[in-house]
């Protein structure tokens, strides 16, 4: 009966061991058209995952494609004729190891571009 109990004990550690130190960065701002989330997920002091959510909050309907363009110390990213699902975009950006990874305080833009209009976010931090 001892190999069970110590067979679980090993798992939990192991578990436990492998979200140490992760921690998840939400960036955020809003508009009377839109609503944009940077969401950085960092594993390690050198290692994290990406993501960029876009939803067309306007009265309007809502268009069928835009281009955006990300700006952040840790990289840009851009799609051209991204097409919307609802009104929303969601790119998975990138899993990076061995490079810069967001902070806090980091400045991140995107500017969205659809039809002849064209609006820039500086996203905030939000705790």
């Amino acid at each position: 009966m001892k190999y069970p109990k110590v067979i679980l004990f090993l798992l939990t550690a192991l578990i436990l061991t492998g979200c140490f130190g992760q921690k998840t960065l939400h960036f955020q701002e809003e508009s009377e058209e839109w609503q944009v989330e940077y969401i950085a997920d960092v594993k390690s002091e050198d290692s994290e995952s990406t993501s960029l959510h876009i939803t067309y909050v306007g009265e309007e309907k809502a268009p069928e494609h835009i281009n955006y363009i990300l700006d952040s110390p840790t990289g840009s990213g851009e799609g051209d004729y991204v097409l919307l699902n609802d009104g929303m975009v969601q790119q998975m950006g990138n899993f990076c190891s061995g490079c810069a990874v967001t902070k806090e305080n980091h400045e991140i833009q995107v500017t969205i571009e659809w039809g002849e209009r064209e609006e820039t976010f500086d996203l905030e931090y939000v705790k």
